[in-house]
């Protein structure tokens, strides 16, 4: 996995030693509030086996931290992975609080569809949204991803995105 810069933003690949900043964010009840982890020992477990899953997934899939330019402080995750409810690749994030409302998640993730798109040679990349979840709505507009069809995921109603490869000029 590539490592990627926006004007604020660095997406690196997650590493072991970012366990404890990725339960800040899943440990969080607020920001995931469809199950938060329960302890930093569950998420060590489940973080250490999405990380040994990378290596299954095609060159430029997986999950990204996303830290400012200038310092290595985890606000987020950015990912393209294999897609559960779909034959393709889905986009999703998620970002700690005290990083919501300065437009992050729609940066690191614009990055990353251009690099789905211009480096992996995605065609399609597809997002699914809890309808409940308007933060995350209001990004998928900005992207100008297309609502294909509403459906019930992980026993919540969602809604189905796409977002073709722009044409080449």
């Amino acid at each position: 996995m590539t490592p990627l810069a926006t004007d604020r933003l660095r997406l690196r690949p997650f590493t072991p030693d970012d366990v404890e900043a990725f339960y800040a964010i899943w440990g969080d009840p607020e920001v995931i509030w469809w199950g938060a982890s329960p302890s930093l020992d569950y998420t060590r477990e489940k973080f250490l086996a999405l990380l040994e899953r990378h290596a299954e997934w095609q060159p430029g899939v997986g999950w990204y931290a996303v830290t400012p330019r200038d310092r290595d402080e985890v606000l987020g995750d950015v990912m393209l992975q294999p897609a559960k409810f779909v034959d393709g690749i889905e986009i999703g994030w998620h970002f700690r609080r005290s990083a919501w409302g300065w437009g992050y998640a729609t940066e690191a993730a614009r990055a990353l569809l251009d690099y789905g798109f211009e480096t992996v040679g995605l065609e399609r990349i597809y997002a699914i949204v809890a309808t409940q979840n308007a933060p995350s709505m209001r990004v998928v507009a900005k992207l100008e991803f297309e609502k294909l069809r509403e459906m019930e995921y992980a026993d919540l109603p969602h809604v189905l995105f796409a977002r073709d490869r722009p044409p080449r000029t």
